[in-house]
C-alpha cells in the first residue's frame, strides 16, 4: 500500500519489478520509464538502485516488525509460549508468503527477504528471552547470542525447509530450545504446555 507521490510510486514499480526480475534484471531506465518520469528524478531520490532496494525491503518488513514488536509486548504480559509463539508467527507468515509468491518471485528477491528476516528476527528474540530470564529461564549463553542462535537455527528452518516437514518437527524443535533455554521441568511446563 503505498501513498501518493513519486518516491512512492517508485518504490511500488520498483517492489513489482524487483519481485519479478530480480535484482540484476530491474534497471532503473525501467522504474522511471513506468513511473512516468526521467532518470534525473530518481536520482533527486536515491543515490543507486541499491537505495532502493533497501527501501523496497524497509516498506516489505514494517508490518512483520510491527506484528514482531506486538509478539514481544505479549512476553512481557504472558510469557507462557512465548518463543513458541514466536515461531508459529513466523511459520504461519512464511506459508502465507509461499502461497502468494512461490511461482511469482525472482529467486535472489527470495534469498534477499530470507536474509534479511534472520537479521530483523534477532532483535525482537533477544527482547523475548531477556523478559524469559525473568522468569526463570536460564539460556546455555548470553542472550544476544542465544537470539542469534534461534534466528539463524529454528529461523532458518521455518524460512529454508517445506513447510509440513517443518510442522511435523515442531515438537522436536520445542523440546531442544526447552534444553538451551535452561528450563527445568516444571519451568518449562509454565511457559511451554499451560495455556495461559
Amino acid at each position: 500500500m503505498y501513498n501518493q507521490g513519486t518516491k512512492n510510486k517508485m518504490i511500488e514499480v520498483a517492489s513489482k519489478k524487483f519481485f519479478q526480475n530480480g535484482f540484476d534484471g530491474t534497471s532503473v531506465r525501467s522504474i522511471v520509464d513506468e513511473v512516468g518520469c526521467e532518470v534525473g528524478l530518481f536520482y533527486y531520490y536515491y543515490k543507486t538502485k541499491d537505495d532502493i532496494f533497501t527501501d523496497v525491503l524497509e516498506r516489505f518488513f514494517d508490518p512483520y516488525k510491527k506484528d514482531f514488536e506486538e509478539l514481544v509486548n505479549e512476553t512481557k504480559q504472558v510469557p507462557y509460549k512465548a518463543l513458541y509463539r514466536f515461531f508459529a508467527y513466523m511459520k504461519k507468515k512464511v506459508r502465507e508468503f509461499r502461497d502468494v509468491y512461490a511461482n511469482n518471485i525472482h529467486r535472489t528477491i527470495r534469498w534477499a527477504i530470507r536474509e534479511q528476516t534472520l537479521t530483523i528476527i534477532e532483535p525482537y528474540l533477544k527482547d523475548i528471552i531477556d523478559i524469559l530470564i525473568t522468569f526463570g529461564a536460564k539460556p546455555k549463553m548470553d542472550s544476544r547470542l542465544m537470539s542469534v542462535f534461534l534466528a539463524h537455527g529454528v529461523g532458518s528452518i521455518i524460512l529454508h525447509e517445506d513447510a509440513d516437514w517443518v510442522e511435523s518437527v515442531t515438537d522436536d524443535v520445542r523440546k531442544n530450545i526447552n534444553i538451551i533455554m535452561g528450563l527445568d521441568e516444571e519451568t518449562s511446563k509454565e511457559m511451554f504446555e499451560i495455556s495461559k
